[in-house]
């Protein structure tokens, strides 16, 4: 008969069938996992840097008129602001306090000025009536002297501003000359005078070194 070689034949067939249906054509075939790559620590951001402020403490020496000579001791709290304050000499000690501003940060700055200066009564009495020439008799009729100013200058320095800076300044100025009166004999009268002031217009100019720690 011919129906047992067909079971047969089947039977054969079934394994070979079973597995061509398992794989399906055009089915993706499966891919191991990718490798996963190290996760690497983020760097550590640098440390903010610190800005180095500008020195603020200087000493100055300067020379001029009506200044004389002055040793200056100087603060700047702001790099474009200085304040000063010295000792002066000319014919008696005196004092001189100034105000500054340099509105430029550069090699090469201009200077706005404004200044106040007194000199203490002493000798100045006696120059001022050698120059004008008062007979050594009436000296007694002038008693002390001092003489105080303010004034304005503008000028430009030359230097950095965090180390040697020299600056030329030039201006005008109001000068108060204070004279106490006396008392003398001349001509056989005794002649008393009153205390007098006189002030005056006059250009002013200075020249000063300058050194910032």
């Amino acid at each position: 008969m011919r129906i047992l070689p067909l079971l047969l034949a089947g039977l054969l067939a079934a394994p070979s069938l079973a597995a061509g249906q398992s794989a399906t054509p055009g089915a993706p075939a499966a891919t191991a996992p990718a490798a996963t790559a190290p996760v690497q620590a983020a760097a550590p951001a640098p440390p903010p840097v610190e800005e180095k402020r500008d020195p603020q403490f200087g000493l100055a020496l300067t020379l001029g008129v009506a200044d004389g000579a002055v040793l200056s001791f100087t603060w700047s709290p702001l790099w474009w602001m200085m304040l000063d304050a010295g000792f002066a000499y000319t014919l008696q000690p005196g004092l001189v306090v100034g105000l500054e501003f340099r509105p430029i940060d550069f090699f090469v700055a201009p200077i706005i000025r404004g200044e106040y200066g007194y000199y203490f009564p002493g000798r100045t009495a006696d120059q001022i009536m050698k120059w004008a020439g008062v007979p050594e008799a009436q000296w007694p009729l002038v008693g002390s002297a001092s003489y105080n100013w303010f004034s304005g200058l503008v000028g430009i320095a030359i230097g950095s501003r965090r180390g040697f800076t020299a600056a030329l300044e030039g201006g005008i100025g109001l000068i108060s000359l204070n004279v106490k009166g006396g008392s003398s004999t001349v001509n056989g009268a005794q002649v008393t005078t009153e205390a007098w002031k006189a002030q005056s217009f006059f250009p002013t100019a200075r020249i000063s070194f300058l050194y910032f720690f």
